[in-house]
């Protein structure tokens, strides 16, 4: 059967752009391989009536153009940005959606008269090394922010990348899960296949042309969106002879350094917990990360999640997630196994009782989830969850556009210019694409 448009993944990104594609009057398919839509922004039940999102409890906010473009409509709870640097991401953003509009060769020509263009004012706004000098009142916050995860590059802690990738957005109900059905909802107009695991992208005549599913099936398409990681989408869907030089190049030297993982807990009891709380790692944690090796005191995130939606547990109970920094996705001496998982969970109950007294006794079950678990659920290389390191490097127009230089396909995740500028924005970016190239 043929398609206008083949789309890798139904997570937030592959969604909007099914939405915005099949609103357009084009037939559209999703390919997801696990068994559930949505990509990160699931909820799932991990011990019997508690649930938690397994993957992060905070999400991008969606771009208000990408919200009314699908009309989603949930009520969510919207962690204000600093004025400045919201105008900054809004102003990023619009960039990126309007070149996506150009038709091909008019984006090429817009994009070589802005490499052409003084490089001294853009780059100067970013990563924000002037917010922190104007505002060293907020560099504790700032820090501590950096801390949580998702930075663990010691050097961006303050600046407005950080910041900007852990503001975020999260659903009053339902966990992320609630988020993940509003997106599926919107792409109601499009053909959306769960349990499907796509092994190869056609490449005929220099062009992509459909897709190759694990099952042997065939997907003839006019374009395919990946919204697979860099690596993903070009190193393990491509021949390797049909990929340019410059793209392999490209998603080989793209750093994704993962380093977080999680702990969801249930609780017997309501919680003593009023807020998140942050506890600090040792000064051997980043070194320990970047040998390979499991910190023996990793910066920890305790939230009590289920006090902001008491949905996620049972009414004399509570939910708690742990994330935890600095978690190397592969080991020096070994691979992840459920002993080393096991032996994770062990060394970060006995900090969250001295933070929480009384965990330990009211405990009732646990899960521990890894940068490998992230990377075979959500085809996140390393188990990166934001495409790549947030690095001055590898950030804006640093990162690739939603075209590539394979004609027919498409970058739509998190490794895209849009990526970590909104929840939705990179498939937003190649559905434009693909409609102003159609035109």
């Amino acid at each position: 059967m043929y398609y206008d448009a083949a789309i890798i993944g139904a997570g937030a990104n592959g969604l909007t752009a099914a939405a915005v594609l099949a609103r357009a009057g084009l037939k559209v398919v999703v390919i997801e391989r696990g068994l559930k839509a949505g990509g990160r922004l699931v909820t799932d039940a991990f011990h019997p009536g508690f649930f938690a999102s397994p993957f992060a409890d905070r999400a991008p906010e969606i771009p208000s153009e990408v919200a009314a473009a699908l009309a989603l409509d949930v009520p969510l709870l919207i962690e204000k940005l600093p004025d400045d640097i919201r105008q900054r991401r809004d102003a990023a953003l619009a960039e990126i959606f309007a070149a996506a509009r150009l038709p091909h060769r008019h984006d090429l020509l817009s994009r070589l008269r802005r490499a052409l263009a003084s490089p001294v004012q853009a780059p100067s706004a970013w990563p924000g090394e002037d917010l922190v000098s104007r505002s060293l009142a907020d560099w504790p916050r700032l820090r501590s922010w950096a801390q949580i995860g998702r930075a663990t590059d010691p050097e961006l802690a303050g600046s407005a990348l950080t910041l900007l990738a852990l503001a975020g957005i999260e659903p009053v109900k339902g966990g992320m899960g609630a988020l993940g059905a509003a997106f599926l909802q919107a792409a109601s107009g499009a053909e959306i296949r769960l349990g499907n695991e796509v092994s190869e992208v056609i490449v005929a005549q220099g062009r992509v042309s459909g897709l190759v599913l694990a099952d042997g099936s065939r997907i003839t398409a006019g374009a395919v969106i990946s919204t697979l990681d860099i690596k993903h989408s070009l190193l393990s869907l491509f021949p390797w002879a049909t990929l340019p030089p410059a793209l392999r190049s490209l998603a080989a030297h793209f750093r994704m350094p993962g380093g977080t993982a999680r702990l969801l807990v249930a609780l017997k009891r309501p919680t003593n917990a009023a807020a998140p709380l942050l506890l600090s790692g040792d000064g051997q944690a980043l070194s320990s990360f970047r040998h390979w090796a499991v910190p023996a005191k990793p910066a920890l995130l305790i939230d009590p999640v289920s006090l902001r939606d008491p949905s996620l547990a049972p009414a004399d109970g509570a939910t708690l997630t742990v994330t935890i920094a600095g978690i190397p996705p592969r080991l020096f001496d070994g691979q992840w196994d459920q002993e080393r998982r096991l032996r994770l969970a062990a060394s970060i109950l006995p900090r969250l009782e001295t933070a929480l007294p009384g965990t330990l006794a009211a405990l009732a079950g646990i899960r521990i989830i890894v940068p490998p678990d992230m990377e075979a659920r959500l085809g996140a290389s390393s188990g990166d969850l934001d495409g790549g390191q947030l690095s001055p490097d590898q950030m804006l127009a640093f990162r690739p556009a939603a075209r590539t230089a394979m004609p027919g396909f498409y970058l739509g995740g998190a490794s895209a210019a849009a990526g970590p500028l909104g929840t939705g924005a990179a498939g937003y970016a190649a559905a434009l694409s693909i409609l102003a190239d159609r035109s």
